[in-house]
């Protein structure tokens, strides 16, 4: 059994994941790309284990924040660790906002090698254009779906064709790879950013800065602190803002971050969603779970 929930983030996602973990008896098998990393807490509002309520929670704290991870890794890591649990009869909760992430591993996507400089070599002297154009030939449909000014996808696009990698096997990125019941949770816009404004207000309370800075003079460089609320620090640290500009820009980042998420999850998945602002919907949802689970 695999529960799946997800939005934007400060929605509540965590609360609602516990609830159902104690309910169900599961377990929790995160879906984010910076709870991955050590040491990335506050500012990845990584859930404390003083506050998990003695239930395991799977893929946090699991890479060194030197550490390069790939879409590919986590669709493995991830599959491993829920086909155990279903092998033990252990349900699972699947959390997390990088939609992303979580589709890689719910739906059957098939990930081509990567691209090397040879292969990028032999178009370097075509404009973007000329590139697209080649593909169009090659692939009429594959090109229909991308820009010509998309220069990294069209390359991709083109390695998978010399490496034979079929239209059709990235169409299969939309069939389910699992059985899963998703919850989708959502509210007013306009509460949500307030909520993402105190979020980010209490993160630097908790100590965000002096988190982001023992990473800074580690000398701590790419991947994990790209996020939202490392990357500005770092800015500001570099000395290109000061730390109370930082602060907005990492509220601004993170609404912006919090839109294109709730596009991704409603254009990407059937979820059943449920408005967080509205009256008795937790009642709802654990009603149609428990529906769920009644009817097979």
């Amino acid at each position: 059994m695999i529960i799946a929930i997800v939005g934007p983030t400060a929605v509540g996602k965590t609360a609602v994941s516990l609830e159902l973990a104690r309910m169900l008896d599961a377990e929790i098998v995160s879906c984010d790309s910076v709870q991955l990393y050590k040491g990335l807490d506050i500012g990845s509002a990584k859930i404390p284990l003083t506050e998990r309520q003695g239930i395991t929670h799977h893929l946090i704290d699991v890479l060194e924040p030197e550490a390069s991870f790939s879409v590919a890794a986590f669709q493995k890591a991830a599959r491993e660790k829920i086909d155990y649990l279903i092998r033990q009869n252990k349900p699972v909760i699947l959390i997390g906002g990088t939609g992303y992430y979580m589709k890689s591993v719910l739906h059957n996507f098939h990930f081509a090698g990567k691209r090397d400089q040879i292969f990028e070599a032999k178009f370097k002297d075509l404009d973007n254009q000329a590139l697209h154009d080649i593909l169009a030939a090659k692939d009429p449909l594959r090109a229909q779906k991308m820009h010509p000014n998309n220069r990294t996808r069209v390359l991709q696009a083109l390695y998978r064709l010399e490496q034979a990698h079929p239209l059709e096997e990235e169409l299969q990125g939309d069939r389910p790879y699992y059985d899963y019941y998703m919850i989708g949770l959502d509210m007013d816009r306009t509460q949500l950013y307030e909520r993402i404004n105190q979020r980010v207000d209490k993160m630097f309370l908790a100590g965000l800065i002096d988190e982001v800075k023992r990473l800074y003079n580690r000398g701590i460089r790419g991947q994990s602190v790209s996020a939202i609320g490392y990357r500005e620090l770092y800015d500001a640290f570099d000395g290109f803002m000061t730390l109370e500009e930082a602060k907005e820009q990492i509220k601004q980042n993170t609404r912006r971050y919090a839109k294109k998420q709730r596009t991704y999850f409603k254009n990407q998945f059937q979820a059943h969603w449920f408005d967080v602002g509205s009256p008795n919907w937790k009642k709802g949802l654990i009603k149609q779970v428990k529906n769920w689970l009644k009817n097979g």
